[in-house]
């Protein structure tokens, strides 16, 4: 199955499909990480097994640019850090 995420327009995996390219790919639903080979069949998400699971490859996501991210501030002293 081809799915597009509405995140970004790249192919998302379904449980059940081979996959065709060596990678690490994460679980849409919860995030959860693996490694899988070429060939080798995407697995249900071991947190939600009875699910439906979608995998994306993390290679295929935008790399946020350091001057994008939230700035932090420092705390004054005393101040528990967050």
């Amino acid at each position: 199955m081809i799915f597009f995420s509405d995140r970004m327009e790249n192919v998302v995996n379904q449980n059940g499909e081979e996959n065709t390219r060596f990678g690490v790919y994460w679980s849409v639903c919860c995030g959860v990480e693996i490694v899988l080979a070429e060939g080798m069949t995407f697995p249900h998400c071991p947190n939600h097994p009875k699910l439906t699971t979608y995998w994306k490859s993390v290679a295929d996501e935008k790399i946020p640019r350091a001057v994008d991210l939230t700035r932090i501030t420092k705390k004054k002293d005393g101040d528990p850090a967050v």
